[in-house]
């Protein structure tokens, strides 16, 4: 499988996902030289800053969770099980991975397209599966809420207009870290 990244520097649709949400990403050597767990959970936890669509109550939308574990970890590939509660009810949602570079960030679809997409059901329950290279330096999944019923391939599509980051939390692994500033 072959990831293409995505580099945004400057005032872009990743600025708004990430570079508003005040996070600072950085990873160590030690961490870049793990490989991936299997069995490494990490939390997805409600995020809003790129905004809250307008038909959703702040409050609702807040009361989203979810987790990411690496379920499997072989042939070069891990395999990360995504399982989210209180989403939008049917709505569409994609998976991307971050990256900070020295200027700007790196970020592309986890599991590429359309494997980072998946719709929630009526509950606003889900669980997907991607795949993504086993030796990856993703630092953060974002799980985006996309309002326009749209997933908009490589790009996320605009922020804050049609596309929202709801979950956010580390990368499962092997570089995986967000710490908040």
């Amino acid at each position: 499988m072959r990831m293409t990244a995505i580099n945004y520097t400057g005032r872009s649709t990743l600025v708004g996902m990430v570079g508003l949400a005040g996070l600072v990403l950085t990873s160590t050597v030690a961490l870049a030289q793990e490989s991936a767990e299997t069995g490494r959970t990490v939390d997805l936890m409600a995020a809003d800053r790129s905004g809250v669509p307008e038909s959703i109550a702040p409050g609702e939308w807040s009361q989203a969770s979810g987790e990411a574990t690496v379920t499997a970890s072989e042939n070069g590939e891990a395999t990360i099980e995504v399982t989210a509660e209180n989403l939008v009810s049917e709505g569409v949602y994609t998976i991307w991975w971050v990256t900070l570079q020295t200027i700007g960030m790196d970020m592309g679809p986890g599991g590429g397209t359309p494997g980072n997409e998946f719709t929630a059901d009526a509950q606003g329950n889900a669980s997907t599966t991607i795949t993504v290279p086993q030796d990856n330096t993703y630092e953060m999944m974002v799980v985006a809420y996309h309002a326009d019923g749209q997933t908009h391939g490589e790009e996320p599509g605009e922020m804050g207009e049609v596309t929202f980051e709801h979950l956010m939390g580390s990368w499962p692994g092997p570089v995986g870290k967000m710490d908040d500033m």
